[in-house]
């Protein structure tokens, strides 16, 4: 099973790393959380599912 704050975690990283060199004040990390809590809600309503990946399969 994924753990689910490691994927919000992973996601709100990400959200905030596409903002840094925004000239425009950084987004709040919690905000980012949120966004992340929101984007997963909406790919698991649409069938979608975050699964860790087997490093062996390529």
């Amino acid at each position: 099973m994924t753990d689910q704050h490691q994927v919000n975690s992973t996601i709100a990283t990400a959200i905030c790393d596409c903002l840094k060199d925004d000239p425009d004040p950084r987004i709040d990390p919690e905000v980012a959380k949120h966004i992340a809590k929101c984007i997963v809600s909406a790919l698991t309503e649409a069938g979608f599912a975050i699964v860790v990946a087997d490093p062996l399969v390529r």
